[in-house]
């Protein structure tokens, strides 16, 4: 279920009435529907995988009654809390528990069973509340619930185990909160509650969620990718930034793992297979450093692993431009474009199987344990040459070769614009950049602004070339459409002669690259 929010912190000073006298003067009405008392119990792993992957997970106890839910932790709007939700009732028993019973929560877990998360689940922060809600609406129109909360956040655990009322309680912080939340269905009025409160009390939305105030209340810090211990230093040799390189990315690839199992936000599978993707460049980059076979046995494994990732991401990127065409399409172009979608998330959820499948196999656990020497810079010589040469002084070259790599390939595309010859020159760009950014710690900021402005003409392109693919799967749909349903053709007509428009390279693009590319510095 989509859980749409806005939330406010309330000071000391500023009480319900206040506030809810200023939302009434704008006609909202407030009717009491009682008061409610939670204590909220939030689990993960030693590893803080769920949080990585995305999700909060949760007991929550009200009354009797005891319920598992979980939710994501990153809203899908920027103007207020969108989150995804899922409950079920809790399993019986303290933890650590074996597997949980049906229900939506474990389905959503499943794809991390390999990763046993379920058994190595423990509290990680609790949470009380007192609650005062009310019937949220406007006119004769139900919008949903306010609630004015009274909340503790509290350390850790205590004793007893995640179901039990036994043990040390140990102290938080204490905040009160305003939550307005929509029912499902109900119109969107949370903007202008913002407004209202904004304007009449100075009062701010507060994107902080439960769990992050009790984790700084306890002083806990929840683990971040830290990639500090891979920046090149002055002394580096050319090693040392291939292991360095090699490492960062590795880390990064299985960093983002659970969330590319978990499947809710698609940007986990954009990140680990951009991962993928800059570790193969980084085995051309340092061809010097990294003797032939084991370039030739990681090409291999990551782009086994890539293919997988790439062809799940392409149905995203693919979903996300017809949901954005559908929005200001006319039927019947609309009708094409929605059952175009409905083939692509099938299509999507097929390929995201297989995906699990490889993620779940001993060759990707082998993947794993390859990786570790260079994650944690020990690879040894079997692995990494002695390349001895100061890096500072062998990474211009090696930018240098690459840039002039791209220059070629942007003078053959412009003399011959051909959809073949654009996507080369946009893997030229692409090595470029990333030869770039290899490179960029020992460089200084001038390095960065490179790498940026060289993204934004991989983006360019990229963008004509996600719609040439796209071109080309709604022209195999078209001809798939019965030949009597004129109007379904004529809608996926209309569709693709506006992708086409989309997909066409034009020359001006191909001399702003030229210009831009030739004048990096």
């Amino acid at each position: 279920m989509l859980e749409r929010e806005i939330k406010f912190r309330i000071s000391k000073e500023g009480g319900p009435d206040q506030i809810r006298g200023a939302l009434e003067r704008a006609g909202f009405r407030f009717e009491p529907s009682g008061a409610i008392k939670h204590e909220d119990r939030y689990l993960d792993t030693e590893d803080w995988l769920l949080h990585r992957a995305g999700i909060a997970l949760r007991l929550r106890r009200e009354g009797p009654a005891l319920t598992l839910q979980a939710k994501t932790i990153v809203s899908k709007n920027a103007g207020a809390m969108a989150r995804i939700e899922w409950s079920q009732p809790a399993p019986s028993g303290d933890l650590p528990w074996r597997r949980l019973p049906k229900g939506e929560v474990a389905a959503l877990l499943e794809p991390l069973a390999s990763l046993r998360v379920v058994s190595r689940l423990r509290v990680r922060a609790r949470v009380a509340s007192e609650r005062d809600v009310y019937r949220w609406s406007r006119h004769d129109e139900m919008l949903g619930s306010a609630t004015f909360e009274r909340v503790n956040g509290k350390r850790g655990h205590r004793a007893g185990g995640a179901n039990g009322n036994r043990g040390r309680r140990t102290g938080g912080e204490e905040y009160r909160e305003l939550e307005l939340e929509l029912d499902e269905g109900a119109p969107d009025a949370l903007g202008e509650a913002r407004v209202v409160l904004e304007e009449s009390l100075g009062v701010r939305p507060s994107a902080e969620t439960k769990l992050s105030a009790a984790l700084a209340a306890a002083g806990i810090d929840v683990p971040t990718l830290d990639e500090r211990g891979y920046a090149a230093q002055g002394g580096d040799r050319l090693a040392d930034v291939a292991v360095k390189t090699m490492g960062r990315q590795l880390s990064r690839l299985f960093w983002y793992e659970p969330g590319t199992r978990l499947g809710v936000d698609p940007e986990f599978v954009h990140d680990m297979r951009v991962a993928t993707r800059r570790l193969r460049t980084a085995l051309q980059v340092f061809s010097a450093a990294i003797p032939a076979k084991t370039r030739r046995n990681w090409q291999r494994e990551l782009r086994w692993i890539g293919r997988a990732l790439g062809r799940v991401r392409d149905c995203d990127v693919e979903l996300v431009s017809v949901k954005r065409m559908t929005a200001k399409a006319t039927e019947p172009e609309r009708a094409a474009l929605l059952i175009f979608a409905n083939r692509l998330e099938i299509k999507r959820a097929r390929r995201t199987a297989k995906l699990l499948s490889r993620l779940d196999s001993p060759r990707f656990t082998a993947l794993k344990t390859l990786a570790l020497p260079w994650i944690e810079m020990r690879a040894n010589s079997s692995m990494v040459r002695d390349a001895d040469a100061p890096a500072y002084i062998a990474g211009p070259r090696i930018v240098a070769e690459w840039d002039h790599r791209m220059l070629e390939a942007c003078e053959v595309a412009e003399q011959d614009p051909t959809a073949v010859k654009v996507h080369a020159l946009r893997i030229a760009i692409k090595h470029a950049r990333y030869a770039v950014e290899y490179f960029a710690d020992l460089e200084g900021p001038g390095a960065g602004r490179r790498a940026k402005r060289l993204g934004r003409l991989q983006n360019m392109l990229g963008a004509r070339q996600d719609a040439a693919i796209l071109l080309r799967h709604m022209k195999r749909y078209a001809e798939t459409i019965p030949e009597e349903d004129r109007e379904l053709i004529l809608g996926a007509q209309a569709a693709i002669e506006k992708i086409e428009r989309a997909a066409r390279v034009r020359t001006s693009e191909l001399r702003q690259v030229w210009v831009l590319g030739a004048d990096l510095d």
